[in-house]
């Protein structure tokens, strides 16, 4: 959390009404934007997608973080919500990659990410 969002917290609970309103505002948002991250991942899994394959890739980025401790994220190699092409949610077109690694990359595609693929 960014210190002025600690601030409004702060001000909003000493009973300042503008900060209550940017603190709710900050909730509804983070939440419109997790919901709208569930709803691109269920509609990117196709019927045929193997869950247990997609499961292990998840596990495994769970494993490599507690044993390396750094953590690990499960990244789309062809995005999900790309500007130029949408991936589905399927095992090959998941890796672990550590999050330093996938915020970098954000949604984006490039030739680096289907060597192989």
């Amino acid at each position: 959390m960014r210190q002025f969002e600690r601030d409004d917290v702060l001000r909003a609970a000493a009973g300042d009404a503008d900060a209550l309103l940017r603190v709710q505002r900050r909730k509804d948002v983070l939440k419109w934007n997790a919901q709208k991250g569930r709803t691109a991942l269920k509609y990117a899994t196709p019927l045929w997608a193997d869950h247990k394959a997609i499961d292990a890739v998840y596990t495994e980025a769970r494993r490599l973080s507690a044993e390396t401790g750094i953590k690990h994220d499960v990244d789309h190699i062809i995005p999900l919500q790309g500007k130029k092409v949408c991936g589905l949610h399927i095992p090959c077109n998941l890796r672990v990659i550590t999050k330093a690694a996938n915020v970098k990359k954000h949604a984006s595609f490039g030739d680096e990410d289907v060597v192989g693929f």
